[in-house]
């Protein structure tokens, strides 16, 4: 149910964004990033009683003045009272953070999912070799998996590949490596299970396939897609039967290349440079259009 209404919310939001993968990656990334921002300041402008909030900010100001003020000259009682207020304007200023987060979670959820399915990954490109897993259990392991060949995708090497024991990501410069240390050292790596790898090279024209996975006397469907501007997703989670997923090796997208994914937190790496830039903007929106 939960995926029936993902693919629905993704299919509308299309709708809205879709253009926007038109552009380079981080170039996409940047204008949902900002329009999350835009969203987040703006509704607070909307919705919340600038003219309070604005003399609520300038009485603070004065009262850090007072304050400093107190403090050289020891008056200890008046220090406590300009405190006191401080503390009562902060109090009543909560009052106008919950509504603009109330209005502004649909849209950014509605954001969210969307960038989820569509900016993950880079697509796989016509032509360009990709790897396709099935995961299975260690049981399983010297057993052979068999990919049923088909028209517009080449298999480099044998359809038939057996199940071998996993292997860790591989390190590969300063992010992985402290990614690496902090899953050993929270104890998250997940334990290595049996998967079965094969090399595929997409036809040079873009379009859509089904990989058939055969395994045990069943056979796994993953959905394909080439040469476009979408991905299918990166794992299918197989409900019955020995092959619990099976997986395209698609490259994430990191962020000029370089920013990296957080694995302890399960946080991957387009939303560490989603957050990245988000975040920063909403200040720099607010300071730009004098909202409180």
């Amino acid at each position: 149910m939960l995926e029936v209404i993902g693919n629905f919310v993704v299919s509308i939001m299309d709708y809205v964004l879709g253009w926007t993968l038109l552009l380079p990656r981080d170039l996409t990334l940047f204008v949902v990033a900002i329009l999350t921002s835009a969203i987040l300041a703006f509704v607070r402008l909307l919705c919340t009683d600038q003219d309070w909030l604005k003399r609520a900010a300038g009485d603070r100001k004065r009262l850090r003045v007072l304050i400093r003020q107190t403090r050289r000259a020891g008056e200890k009682e008046a220090r406590k009272r300009y405190k006191a207020t401080m503390t009562l304007i902060k109090v009543k200023s909560l009052k106008f953070e919950l509504k603009p987060l109330l209005w502004a979670i649909v849209p950014v959820a509605l954001l969210a999912t969307w960038c989820f399915a569509r900016l993950a990954y880079h697509p796989p490109r016509a032509g360009e070799p990709l790897e396709v897993k099935a995961y299975l259990p260690i049981s399983a392991i010297g057993r052979p998996v068999h990919l049923v060949p088909q028209e517009g995708v080449v298999i480099e090497g044998d359809c038939l590949q057996p199940v071998g024991k996993d292997r860790p990501l591989p390190v590969n410069g300063l992010w992985d490596a402290f990614n690496a240390r902090t899953r050993a050292f929270f104890g998250i790596d997940a334990p290595l299970e049996g998967v079965a790898v094969w090399r595929i090279r997409p036809a040079a024209r873009p379009g859509g396939h089904t990989l058939k996975v055969r395994y045990g006397g069943r056979t796994y469907d993953k959905q394909l897609l080439v040469g476009g501007r979408r991905y299918a997703p990166a794992v299918t989670a197989c409900s019955d039967g020995p092959v619990q997923c099976i997986e395209l090796a698609m490259e994430p997208m990191k962020l000029f290349g370089v920013v990296g994914g957080i694995d302890f937190l399960y946080i991957p790496p387009w939303l560490v440079a989603y957050f990245l830039i988000a975040i920063p903007f909403v200040s720099i929106l607010k300071r730009v259009f004098r909202i409180y």
